[in-house]
């Protein structure tokens, strides 16, 4: 197991614009990284260079500042919608499907593995319903997982938030998430574990990730205290990672340890961002001292 941060370490900043990949990428570096998860997510707004005309152009030269540096990308994470797809305006749910189509090709040039995609939840007919919103997601990603698995790129299902406001979410458990992972039925698809979405719902995560099992390929590697989606760096919050390490090596976890922290940064001027990142290396590093 390695450790990973994902390319948004460094990507908002405060006059509003958006750090360059590739000059996220060489300062993740200079701080320790040699792992990165990069992220697509702000495509939707106009950020990243998935949004240019040359952007698979841009994607190769990420690629090839990354091999100058030494770097691997073994994970990604595409663009999402909040609620449900149909939610959102046409012309919204359009520039997401062109967006994700980048987003896995993009993957793809950067030799990604595992890409992160979030389940959607069907409520139509019943307030939660785990067969229905497994077809559902079944017939929505079925493109996007045909495309993946054409690019050779892994997808892996994310879990969500479970919230006392929306009570009941699918696939916030490990067991809806491990069954829209097995109902595909293809090595291609796995689960992604997100630990700050689990300590909204399980004190002790170690249930979920042995209940995930094989199927878990990749992380997202955050902490908070159960009640905001804070994205800070390990024992910031009140996950027990003491106790979670060690259940990654227990299952025979073979992805890396990702970091998913750009809270810890959006706030910070970019002369502080690296000292900042310094220390997020180290905890990392720590992390998987007790694994």
């Amino acid at each position: 197991m390695r450790l990973s941060t994902m390319t948004s370490f460094f990507g908002k900043r405060l006059d509003g614009d958006y750090t360059p990949l590739i000059e996220s990428v060489r300062r993740s570096k200079e701080v320790g990284f040699q792992v990165m998860d990069v992220s697509f997510c702000h495509a939707l707004f106009g950020k990243t260079e998935l949004v240019k005309d040359n952007w698979e152009a841009l994607i190769s030269d990420l690629r090839n500042e990354a091999e100058k540096l030494g770097v691997e990308f073994s994970q990604s994470h595409p663009v999402f919608l909040t609620g449900h797809p149909a939610n959102h305006p046409v012309e919204k749910q359009e520039l997401f499907q062109e967006m994700m189509r980048r987003s896995i090709i993009a993957s793809s040039i950067l030799g990604v593995k595992w890409a992160a995609l979030h389940p959607i939840e069907e409520k139509t007919e019943a307030l939660f319903d785990t067969e229905a919103s497994i077809k559902a997601n079944l017939e929505y990603f079925s493109p996007i997982v045909e495309l993946a698995i054409k690019h050779n790129v892994g997808v892996a299902f994310e879990n969500m938030i479970e919230r006392a406001a929306t009570k009941r979410r699918f696939a916030s458990h490990a067991g809806e998430l491990a069954a829209l992972v097995d109902a595909y039925n293809d090595k291609a698809v796995g689960a992604c574990w997100d630990f700050g979405h689990g300590n909204f719902l399980y004190k002790d995560q170690r249930f979920a990730l042995r209940t995930l099992g094989k199927r878990l390929k990749s992380t997202h590697v955050n902490d908070n205290y159960g009640q905001e989606d804070e994205h800070m760096f390990p024992f910031h919050g009140s996950v027990d990672w003491a106790s979670i390490m060690p259940v990654l090596t227990e299952i025979g976890y073979e992805g890396d340890f990702s970091f998913e922290t750009h809270k810890e940064f959006d706030r910070l001027p970019e002369s502080i961002k690296d000292i900042v990142a310094r220390s997020g290396y180290e905890i990392g590093k720590y992390c998987l001292s007790l694994a």
